[in-house]
């Protein structure tokens, strides 16, 4: 699913939760602002350490308060848990990336 339907099925299930606007323009914040700096164009891209990198990379910084760190979170854990994690056959299981091969090396399985 590319940026555009996920930021889509993000509204859709905020408004299913009956969110009001201001929380709906808060999460779809942070989730921009996760999509764009690990620069994420479609949801096969999306890996769960991706999730605690950002988080650390906002801790590191020092320009965000402990609630804008809470809410970050939060944001993303609805958007893994509710958005992503629901019926479209992406697996968030961490042990699953162990196995991976690194970005840019090509696999070949026999």
């Amino acid at each position: 699913m590319n940026r555009t339907l996920i930021l889509s099925k993000l509204r859709v299930e905020l408004r299913r939760k009956q969110s009001d606007y201001l929380t709906e323009k808060l999460i779809l914040n942070w989730v921009t602002q996760f999509l764009d700096e690990l620069s994420i164009s479609h949801s096969s891209q999306i890996r769960s350490w991706q999730k605690e990198y950002f988080m650390s990379k906002l801790n590191n910084g020092n320009l965000y308060s402990r609630d804008e760190l809470l809410q970050a979170r939060s944001s993303l854990l609805f958007l893994f848990d509710k958005v992503l994690g629901k019926g479209i056959g992406i697996e968030l299981n961490p042990a699953r990336d162990e196995y991976e091969a690194a970005p840019g090396v090509f696999r070949v399985t026999g």
